[in-house]
């Protein structure tokens, strides 16, 4: 058997599981897709199971219309040495404009997705995309309320598991958050967020033996926050590092944070503009942070391992 190929579309008002699998030898690939759709919405998909090169899935999707939409897909994979599992999912409520797609492409060793959501005048909208394999996990959220938001992501796994995104967006409020988990539970967050502006951010998380993170993030609005995080629970080891503005914020900030079983660390440089500047530095033990307002430009470091511990902000 060469291929096995399943088309879906979907126009008005929807509800719809869907499951598509292939096995051979001992391994298998799939896909599960459950839909919640108005009449509005349109929703077409593509799947595809070939053989010949050996086992493999390859998927795509759009997604257009107005109205509300809750979709939540699951990609996985067995048999191939370290079973993985990719998740996402779309929700938008109430939106006056939807557009979107998504791709995936499995084989039982390792898989890839990728998403694009765009929406406006929509009271809500979250798009989630997180993988896990071997106990590493990692993934990237955007949410926006009462916001115009635009989001790229992408996940792949294989011997790491490493998400990304790329996020616009323009109103009310809006954030920007990636998570990167080994499999001893140690972790990285990265976060941005605006409320009553904008926040155009970029970033990468990445599991395997450690965590990593970092961001790429310009805010302007009313308020902007913006910090990168790491923590070693068993060897309480933690590190953080931030800028939050409040009143005419506007805030460049370059960041990043990693940890494994020997330190927590994190760093950041940022330009900031506000009526009330407070960056932090926060190690397990100790904490600094400033008070500013106008101009403050900054870079901060915080750290914490069995032999040293510290938290910097220059100035």
């Amino acid at each position: 058997m060469a291929a096995v190929i399943c088309i879906l579309i979907l126009q008005g008002a929807s509800a719809i599981n869907i499951h598509f699998s292939a096995s051979s030898g001992g391994q298998t690939v799939g896909v599960v897709d459950s839909y919640d759709i108005d009449e509005s919405v349109g929703v077409s998909g593509k799947a595809s199971a070939s053989f010949e090169s050996g086992l493999s899935i390859d998927e795509s999707s759009s997604l257009w219309g107005s109205g509300s939409a809750n979709i939540n897909q699951e990609f996985y994979g067995s048999g191939g040495g370290a079973d993985y599992t990719l998740y996402r999912a779309l929700n938008t409520l109430e939106a006056s404009k939807i557009a979107g797609s998504g791709s995936s492409s499995l084989t039982p060793a390792a898989g890839e997705a990728s998403s694009y959501l765009s929406t406006t005048g929509s009271l809500e909208t979250t798009s989630k995309l997180w993988g896990a394999q071997g106990g590493d996990v990692a993934g990237v959220r955007s949410y926006a309320f009462l916001a115009e938001i635009s989001t790229s992501q992408s996940v792949a796994t294989g011997g790491s598991v490493a998400a990304s995104q790329k996020v616009d967006a323009h109103g009310v409020h809006a954030v920007a958050y990636g998570e990167g988990m080994d499999s001893e539970g140690s972790y990285v967050l990265i976060y941005a967020s605006v409320s009553d502006g904008t926040l155009d951010a970029s970033q990468e998380v990445k599991a395997g033996n450690s965590a990593t993170g970092r961001q790429s993030t310009v805010v302007e609005g009313d308020s902007a926050y913006a910090f990168c995080e790491a923590y070693n629970p068993h060897e309480n080891y933690y590190a953080y590092v931030d800028n939050w503005i409040d009143g005419n914020a506007y805030l460049e900030f370059f960041g990043e944070a990693t940890v494994d079983g020997d330190e927590a660390r994190a760093h950041q440089r940022s330009y900031a503009e506000g009526d009330f500047i407070w960056p932090w530095a926060r190690s397990t033990y100790k904490l600094e942070e400033r008070i500013w307002a106008g101009a403050y430009s900054s870079e901060s470091w915080a750290w914490t391992n069995e032999n040293t511990h510290d938290a910097v902000i220059d100035p």
